[in-house]
């Protein structure tokens, strides 16, 4: 069975995630609420949380695991957008908007997940000027994020943007080898890679030899290990924490 509802070993309020939410704003009797109406439920890699043009079934909080943000356009042509990981909130834009969702929510790695339905969602905004402030707090950091992208494309380079992502991934999926080395075991295929560095398609398998042929990283279908993690770093500005060495 792919998907399964799950107990929680914990109750929202000593939820190690809660902090990076927007449910830190409630108080014990508000969060009890939250305990008792959200649905906890395992997804595996291919599903997803929701489709673009859904109406809005409520706030998703990411416990564990990666989720990808997708786009299809009317001619099917689909670009993944956004990756995000535990403590993030998804879904919340058409809550807010009482709009459709804009994004496909598909999941790129075994995850937690837990639904919060839209009514208490709307019943909590009412009740807690707080709540909404975190949401909105939510919002502009998601385009800070988006404008932090956009420069990324702008100011640097194709071989810099790879490897920022391959660092993203690393964080958030990776792991040592028996060997010490940091690999990782990509969620996702080279067309999608395109889309998170602002590149085509094709341009992937130069990018690829290349960092491969400077001793970078070696690819072994969707394998990466880091081969020169420092040499890496040093190539990428602002890079996420690795985690490694």
């Amino acid at each position: 069975m792919l998907m399964n509802r799950v107990k929680s070993n914990h109750n929202c309020a000593n939820c190690p995630s809660r902090q990076k939410t927007e449910w830190r704003a409630l108080g014990a009797s508000e969060l009890a609420l939250v305990d008792q109406a959200k649905q906890t439920r395992t997804f595996e890699p291919g599903m997803t949380l929701y489709h673009q043009g859904d109406q809005g079934g409520g706030v998703y909080c990411i416990q564990s695991g990666l989720i990808g943000l997708r786009r299809i356009d009317e001619n099917g042509k689909s670009v993944l957008l956004r990756l995000c990981s535990a403590g993030t909130t998804v879904g919340y834009r058409a809550i807010l908007s009482k709009q459709a969702q804009r994004d496909t929510a598909e999941v790129l790695s075994s995850s937690v997940v837990c639904l919060v339905g839209r009514s208490l969602v709307t019943k909590l905004l009412a009740a807690s000027p707080q709540l909404g402030e975190r949401f909105l707090q939510r919002l502009l950091e998601d385009v800070d994020e988006i404008e932090d992208d956009y420069a990324r494309s702008l100011m640097l380079s194709q071989k810099s943007r790879f490897l920022h992502v391959m660092l993203v991934f690393y964080e958030r999926l990776g792991y040592q080898d028996e060997t010490g080395k940091p690999v990782l075991e990509l969620p996702i295929q080279r067309g999608d890679i395109a889309s998170l560095i602002g590149a085509r398609p094709e341009s992937i398998s130069r990018l690829i030899h290349k960092v491969q042929t400077e001793g970078l990283l070696h690819f072994d279908s969707r394998r990466v290990m880091f081969t020169d993690m420092d040499a890496v770093l040093r190539e990428v500005p602002d890079a996420p924490e690795s985690g490694a060495g």
